[in-house]
């Protein structure tokens, strides 16, 4: 089945701190393994280390866009929530989720699992 996103959703009791023990794996898998230019691997490198203050400070982290994978981490303002989607629908994405899921499991980060959930799916649904 092809989905557009996956959504994590995090207890009400949780800390963005709390996820400084798996950020480095999510944030690998949301970039790719492909070599980038010096330039662009610095950019990237600069990017996690913002995202990283931020949830060292326990703040909601930034996200990002890799142009690789063409995949974002997403974090809504308005609740606990981590999305990982697409500009189009992938049969992946459930890859994507389950390697996360896994990731957060084995730091013991509480989370729902849910797939496309988002406001912007359901109008490009509508048109069609």
């Amino acid at each position: 089945m092809k989905n557009w996103s996956v959504h994590f959703y995090f207890d009400d009791d949780f800390s963005w701190k709390s996820l400084d023990k798996a950020f480095a794996e999510i944030f690998a898998i949301i970039k790719g393994e492909k070599k980038q230019i010096p330039e662009e691997e610095q950019q990237i490198q600069v990017k996690y280390e913002l995202n990283m203050r931020e949830i060292n400070n326990n703040k909601k982290p930034m996200g990002f866009y890799s142009d690789q994978t063409d995949l974002s981490l997403l974090f809504p303002m308005d609740r606990k929530e981590m999305i990982v989607a697409r500009l189009s629908p992938n049969e992946n994405i459930h890859e994507i989720g389950d390697q996360i899921a896994k990731i957060l499991k084995a730091k013991k980060i509480k989370f729902k699992l849910d797939y496309d959930k988002m406001l912007l799916i359901d109008v490009i649904k509508s048109r069609k």
